[in-house]
C-alpha cells in the first residue's frame, strides 16, 4: 500500500509546499511591472528584460548553498515568469495573422507541455544543479531571438511611428492586399484614440474601469483563469509524483507515471495547436471542459471504490486511465484557450492594463491552488479533491458559456469592435477564417 500523507504539520510537506506556491506571489510582482513596462518600453524590450531575472534565477539555483538561495532562485524565476505571462500573449496575438493567431497563441500551451516534459527529464537523469543550468540555457536562446524580432506593428502605431509601424508589419505579414487593408485600419483606429486621451493618470483610470470594452474582457479573463487554476493545471505539475503514486495504488513507478503524464501533456499540446487552429474557440473550450469534468468524477469515483475495497489488487492501477483522460482533456481545451483569449479579447489601448490585471488574478489563484492543494489533499482525499476539482471547472464553465464571444478568425480589432458595441456591415462578425474585414467607411464609431 502506499502512504499519500499530505499533512499540515508534516515538515517535509510544508517544505514542498512553500516553494512551489511562493512562485506565485513572485509572478504578482511581476505582473504589476508588466503593464508599465509592456505600455512604456514596448512588448519587444519587456521581453528581453523579463530573461534577466530569470537567467538570474537559474543560475542562482545552480550554485545555491541553502534554502534561503533557493527561494530566491524561486521568487526570480517568477517575477520574470510574471513578466512573460503578462507580455508573451500580447506579443503573439499582435504578431499574428487572424487566420494563424490561434494557432500561434496555442504555442503557449505546447511551450508550456514542452517544458515541463524537459525539465522532469533533465530532473530524472540529471544532477539538479546540472538540470538548472540546462533549464537556464533555453532562455539565452529566447533573449537571442527575441532580440532579432522588430517591434510589434501595433505598439509601434499606438506610439504614433507610423513608418516603422508599416515596416515591422510587412516584415511579418507581406504585402497581401487583405494584410494590407489590415494595416491600414490599425493605423487610422490609433489616429482616433491617441487624439481622445485628456485628464490625469488616476481619471482615466477609473474611466477605462467603466468602459464595457475593458471590463467585460477582464471578467472574462478572471473566470478564464480560475477554470485554468482550478482545473489543476500547476497542482499536477508540482505534486506529480505523490499524487499519480496514489491514483496508480503503488503499482506504477512514480517517476515512470510522471513521465506518462509528461508524455500525454506534451502530444496533446501539439495536437491543440492543430485543433485552436481549425476549430472554434469555445469549441475547443468546452470540449475540454466536457472531457476534464468527466473524467475527474470518473477517476474520483474509481479512488473511493478502490479505497473501499471494491475494486481487487490486480486492478488497483485502473484509476490511471481516466487521469491520463482528464490531462488530455485539460491540455487540449483549458490549457491553450485563456492563452488564446487573454492575446485577443483586450483593445489595443488597453491591452497591456488588461492582462496584468488578468494576469495578477492568475498569480493570485496560483499561489491560492497550490498552496491548500496539501490540505485538501490531507482533508479529503485524492478522491475528494478531484471531485471539488470537478465542480469548480463545471461552474467556470457554465459562466463562460454565456460570458464568452467567438473570438476566432476575427481581426484583434473587429474583436475591440464587439465589446465596444461598433457594428457595420459584418453584421454579427461570424468568423471566416479571416477573410472578412471591417471596411472604415462602414466601422461606426460611438
Amino acid at each position: 500500500t502506499t502512504n499519500f500523507t499530505f499533512s499540515l504539520t508534516n515538515p517535509l510537506t510544508i517544505t514542498i509546499s512553500f516553494p512551489a506556491s511562493i512562485l506565485g506571489l513572485a509572478l504578482i510582482a511581476g505582473i504589476v511591472v508588466a503593464p508599465f513596462s509592456l505600455q512604456k518600453l514596448g512588448r519587444k524590450l519587456t521581453n528581453q528584460l523579463s530573461s534577466l531575472p530569470t537567467l538570474g534565477g537559474w543560475a542562482l539555483l545552480a550554485t545555491a548553498k541553502g534554502p534561503t538561495a533557493l527561494l530566491i532562485s524561486r521568487s526570480l524565476l517568477g517575477f520574470g515568469m510574471g513578466v512573460q505571462a503578462a507580455a508573451a500573449p500580447v506579443s503573439i496575438a499582435e504578431y499574428s495573422a487572424p487566420k494563424h493567431r490561434g494557432a500561434f497563441l496555442a504555442t503557449i500551451a505546447f511551450s508550456f507541455a514542452t517544458g515541463m516534459l524537459i525539465a522532469h527529464v533533465f530532473g530524472t537523469v540529471l544532477y539538479w544543479r546540472s538540470a538548472g543550468l540546462a533549464c537556464g540555457s533555453v532562455y539565452v536562446l529566447s533573449l537571442i531571438l527575441v532580440t532579432l524580432s522588430p517591434e510589434t506593428p501595433p505598439y509601434l502605431a499606438s506610439r504614433g511611428l507610423v513608418e516603422e509601424c508599416r515596416k515591422s508589419f510587412r516584415w511579418f505579414r507581406g504585402y497581401d492586399p487583405s494584410a494590407e487593408k489590415e494595416l491600414e485600419i490599425l493605423l487610422n483606429s490609433q489616429k482616433k484614440t491617441t487624439g481622445t486621451r485628456r485628464g490625469s493618470r488616476w481619471q482615466a483610470y477609473r474611466q477605462i474601469v467603466r468602459k464595457p470594452e475593458f471590463y467585460k474582457p477582464t471578467i472574462i479573463m478572471m473566470f478564464m483563469f480560475v477554470l485554468f487554476q482550478i482545473s489543476g493545471m500547476t497542482v499536477v505539475p508540482s505534486y506529480t509524483v505523490p499524487m499519480m503514486n496514489e491514483v496508480s495504488g503503488g503499482t506504477i513507478d512514480s517517476h515512470v507515471s510522471m513521465l506518462m503524464v509528461d508524455v500525454v501533456r506534451f502530444v496533446t499540446a501539439v495536437l491543440s495547436c492543430i485543433v485552436v487552429n481549425k476549430f472554434n474557440r469555445r469549441t475547443v473550450l468546452f470540449l475540454g471542459i466536457n472531457i476534464s469534468v468527466v473524467s475527474l468524477l470518473i477517476t474520483s469515483i474509481l479512488l473511493y471504490l478502490r479505497d473501499y475495497g471494491y475494486i481487487a489488487d490486480g486492478y488497483k492501477w485502473t484509476p490511471v486511465i481516466p487521469t491520463l483522460i482528464y490531462i488530455f482533456g485539460k491540455t487540449l481545451g483549458i490549457l491553450p484557450i485563456p492563452w488564446a483569449i487573454a492575446g485577443e479579447i483586450f483593445p489595443l489601448e488597453y491591452r497591456s492594463l488588461g492582462s496584468g490585471i488578468s494576469g495578477m488574478f492568475l498569480s493570485i489563484m496560483f499561489f491560492v491552488v497550490v498552496k491548500t492543494a496539501p490540505f485538501s489533499f490531507q482533508q479529503i482525499g485524492v478522491s475528494g479533491t478531484f471531485c471539488v476539482y470537478a465542480v469548480c471547472i463545471a461552474i467556470c464553465g457554465i459562466f463562460l458559456y454565456y460570458l464568452l464571444p467567438e473570438t476566432k478568425g476575427k481581426t484583434l480589432y473587429e474583436i475591440e469592435c464587439h465589446f465596444k458595441g461598433i457594428k457595420g456591415e459584418i453584421g454579427q462578425n461570424e468568423p471566416h477564417e479571416g477573410e472578412k474585414m471591417l471596411e472604415l467607411k462602414n466601422v461606426e464609431c460611438r
